[in-house]
This record gives structure tokens, C-alpha cells and sequence, in this order.
């Protein structure tokens, strides 16, 4: 695989559709047992991969370098493989973070409800964190 997504189920994803619209590439799903996601890694042979559940955290132990924001949030949803050196991001943060932009809302100075305890929120909150949020609260139940 060049490129493509891991994961351990994947029949939600769109990703292969969207990429294959949007680059020249083939872009692969690749459903990995939690026992082999190790050999995966270790064996480096893909050029870059998106990570969805359970592995966005497993992933960072293989990792040469993790971006700011991936540390910080302790997901990574994007490694790139630069010979044989892998590079982990998190592109869910500038995604929240542009989504807000082109909504007109700025979090500066103002309160945050996050729905949820998952890795998007935690991506939100650093979000939020970083745009100035003046509070951030956080419904860990709920229901609609």
C-alpha cells in the first residue's frame, strides 16, 4: 500500500472515495487485528496512511517525530513516511480549526461546550484552548 487508512473496521469510511476524487493515487483500506498493527509499522511500507480507532494512539511508539498538536491532543490521524522516517500529525485540529473560521466563530474570550469524551473532542478542546477560549466544558454523558 502507498497510500490508504487503517483502522480496525472500516465500512464508514468514505476516505477512499474522497482521495481517489481528489489525487491521482489509489488510496487503500486496510483493516488491521489489534495483533497486527505491530508488524504493520514496524514493516513501513506505505508512503502515508491516515489512522482512525483504535489505533490513533497505538500509532505514536513507531513514530520518529509527532507534530505539536498531535502530542498535545495524544492522536495521531496522519503519518507520513519520509525514507523510512515516520512523521506523525494530527489533521483533525486544522480541520476544527477551519471549520470555525469559515463559520464566523471565534472562541476568543468566550465559553466552549464539547460534547462528548472522545478523540475529537480532545482535538476541539485543544483547539478551543488555542483560539482563547475563555472556559471550556466538557458533557461527558449525554443524550439526544
Amino acid at each position: 500500500m502507498e497510500y490508504g487508512l487503517i483502522g480496525e473496521h472500516l465500512p464508514h469510511s468514505f476516505s477512499k472515495i474522497i482521495h481517489e476524487k481528489l489525487a491521482p493515487y489509489q488510496y487503500d483500506m486496510l483493516e488491521l487485528a489489534p495483533d497486527e498493527i505491530d508488524a504493520f509499522m514496524r514493516k513501513k511500507d506505505f508512503k502515508g496512511i491516515n489512522v482512525t480507532i483504535p489505533y490513533k494512539e497505538k500509532v505514536i511508539p513507531y513514530l520518529d517525530e509527532i507534530s505539536d498538536q498531535a502530542r498535545r491532543i495524544g492522536a495521531v490521524n496522519t503519518i507520513v513516511n519520509r525514507d523510512g522516517r515516520l512523521y506523525g500529525h494530527n489533521t483533525d485540529y486544522f480541520g476544527i480549526r477551519e471549520l470555525l473560521r469559515l463559520n464566523g466563530t471565534d472562541p476568543a474570550g468566550r465559553k466552549v461546550l464539547i460534547l462528548g469524551s472522545g478523540g475529537t473532542s480532545k482535538t476541539a478542546r485543544a483547539v478551543a484552548e488555542d483560539q482563547g477560549a475563555e472556559r471550556i466544558l466538557r458533557v461527558l454523558k449525554y443524550r439526544v
